[in-house]
């Protein structure tokens, strides 16, 4: 088990790492250098040959409300401080979770604000319990969430993101599954069920298999179509070769 400054914590069950956020009454907040360790630690959990899955929760009631503002810390000077303290932290976080070899599972309780809600779209895999409020609220302060639309853009729709963004207003978890923010959404009182029951789909499948569709589903949205099924081609016939296969 290791920890960031008790903010959060990792666990291993089986195949599984978890990584808890810990902080619930607090609103599991994450300051800039709480981000960097959360995100090397979820992408050193599924670099390990024995993980399958990581799964990220947040203790109390909800899961994530975004980023910690920590009394007595000079804010950031100019643009190029802001960009080397606060918008490297998050963007590193969104690439750990890109490039973490397997899959990423959110499961989010409550509300997501901000860079809890960017950190929901950007997983591989979002679950949802029934009542879980989803939003991007920096432009009440006139802050314009680029770094949230850069996480959100390649999984929900322009307009969807946009509206988002520009209201304000949260969206409940049946409408963020309807936009492509989470993947599945659990009844109320049935989210440790629902990611239990995703976890039992994933403990028995060949690492290498969901390693392969992670990269593939990571590059070939980049690529045009004939691209994506020559590399797909060459993904598939690895396997399908590999000496455990053969």
């Amino acid at each position: 088990m290791s920890n960031s400054g008790d903010r959060f914590r990792v666990e291993r069950d089986g195949p599984v790492a978890r990584v808890i956020l810990s902080q619930g009454a607090e609103g599991n907040t994450l300051a800039p250098p709480d981000m960097h360790a959360i995100g090397a630690a979820i992408r050193a959990e599924g670099t390990d040959k024995g993980v399958k899955l990581v799964v990220v929760t947040g203790e109390g009631a909800d899961f994530c409300l975004g980023r910690r503002i920590v009394p007595g810390v000079t804010p950031p000077a100019d643009a190029r401080e802001f960009r080397e303290r606060v918008a490297d932290a998050i963007l590193g976080v969104y690439e750990n979770l890109r490039m973490t070899p397997v899959p990423v599972l959110a499961a989010v309780q409550g509300r997501a604000r901000g860079f809890g809600c960017a950190f929901a779209v950007q997983a591989d895999v979002t679950i949802a319990e029934q009542g879980a409020q989803f939003s991007l609220p920096e432009m009440d302060a006139n802050l314009p969430p680029t770094l949230a639309i850069s996480a959100a853009l390649p999984k929900m729709p322009a307009k969807a993101v946009l509206n988002m963004v520009l209201t304000r207003d949260p969206i409940d978890a049946e409408t963020a599954f309807a936009f492509g923010l989470v993947s599945a959404v659990a009844p109320r009182g049935g989210l440790t069920a629902a990611i239990d029951a995703y976890i039992a789909k994933l403990a028995d499948r060949d690492r290498d298999a969901l390693v392969a569709v992670k990269e593939y589903m990571r590059l070939a949205p980049t690529m045009d179509l004939a691209g994506q099924a020559r590399y797909g081609a060459n993904l598939i016939a690895v396997e399908m070769t590999s000496q455990d296969k053969a």
